[in-house]
């Protein structure tokens, strides 16, 4: 009796319980609601592509008015880029924008915070035929001030545990660390110091006179890398006749000319640029002046005197794969910084 009286009761509660309070009409009416946002989140994924439409077909109508023939005789003579440029990856600083540059002018190699490693096959890769194929005359590292990869360089490092993606970047930035850690120009002594009291250091703010300081210094870091590098060594050589083999650009079968290597610091908030004074050339040949205003006490300061490197021996295929392997090994090999 007293089941059948309670059966009674449970329909009767059941039918005046509204149908959207059931579980499966709650979720239901909630998964309807994650697809009108989903829907949103669609058209608005397609407003930003669609940017990027009407970008390509301005720069199209652009082109055409300033430079009717240019992409044709790129198609048809191929590129000779006078300029190999090495920045960061950051979405404000591409070179096409910053040099207001036609195609054809920039033989590019980005990264996160513009850094060179013969290590790295791709930047060497990059370097090794802008030189030999294409003949680039300048190779620029340009750094910029409000780095986002310096600024992490500077804050504390992440607790384990660390997952893939941040611990392949805290992996790249190490360099820039070391760094930080280890120099003695006056304004990063001073924010190192300042640090010190921290318990947890933030970035920086882009003004910070020792964030600032780093940028350029890492930037110095790179031009030394890449002027005391084995293929710029043998380029420098074979120019001055130091060797028996004639160095030719094997694109078009001509003598390779000098190449010179720069330094300069691009500031986001202005647009400017500026010189570090710290080009290199082939020894005993004039070092084209840059058409930007120095840093100033910028060459004064650098820590990394790039000197006109010495004849070097090209590395063996077994040994650039050697030091390739230690490189990674030593970049996946650790599991926390």
């Amino acid at each position: 009796m007293f089941s059948r009286v309670f059966l009674l009761a449970s329909v009767a509660l059941l039918a005046l319980s509204p149908i959207s309070a059931h579980p499966f009409h709650a979720t239901w009416k909630e998964v309807r609601m994650v697809g009108l946002t989903q829907s949103a989140k669609r058209a608005a994924h397609a407003a930003e592509l669609d940017l990027l439409g009407e970008g390509n077909k301005k720069f199209r109508e652009n082109i055409q008015a300033s430079d009717p023939g240019l992409l044709k005789q790129l198609t048809d003579e191929g590129q000779a880029p006078p300029f190999m440029f090495i920045g960061c990856s950051d979405s404000r600083v591409s070179e096409g924008t910053v040099f207001n540059a036609k195609p054809g002018t920039f033989f590019t190699e980005r990264n996160i915070a513009n850094q060179f490693f013969a290590t790295d096959a791709n930047a060497h890769s990059v370097m090794s035929y802008g030189i030999s194929e294409l003949g680039v005359k300048h190779i620029i590292v340009m750094g910029h001030y409000g780095c986002g990869g310096v600024a992490a360089a500077i804050a504390s490092a992440p607790s384990a545990p660390i997952d893939a993606a941040n611990g392949a970047v805290q992996n790249w930035i190490d360099p820039i660390r070391a760094i930080f850690q280890t120099s003695t120009r006056p304004e990063i002594v001073e924010l190192r110091e300042k640090n010190k009291l921290l318990a947890k250091v933030e970035e920086p703010e882009p003004q910070e006179p020792g964030f600032r300081a780093l940028v350029e210094e890492n930037v110095k870091a790179s031009v030394h890398r890449i002027a005391t590098d084995s293929v710029i060594a043998n380029h420098f050589a074979a120019l001055a006749g130091n060797t028996t083999e004639t160095l030719l650009k094997r694109a078009e079968g001509e003598p390779a000319g000098d190449v010179f290597i720069h330094g300069w610091v691009y500031d986001i908030e202005n647009g400017e640029i500026r010189d570090l004074g710290i080009s290199v050339g082939p020894p005993g040949k004039e070092i084209p002046a840059a058409p930007f205003a120095a840093v100033e006490s910028a060459a004064a300061q650098t820590e990394q005197k790039a000197e006109a490197p010495k004849v070097l021996a090209e590395e063996s295929p077994k040994a650039r794969c050697e030091s390739l392997c230690k490189a990674k090994r030593s970049l996946f090999g650790r599991s926390a910084m």
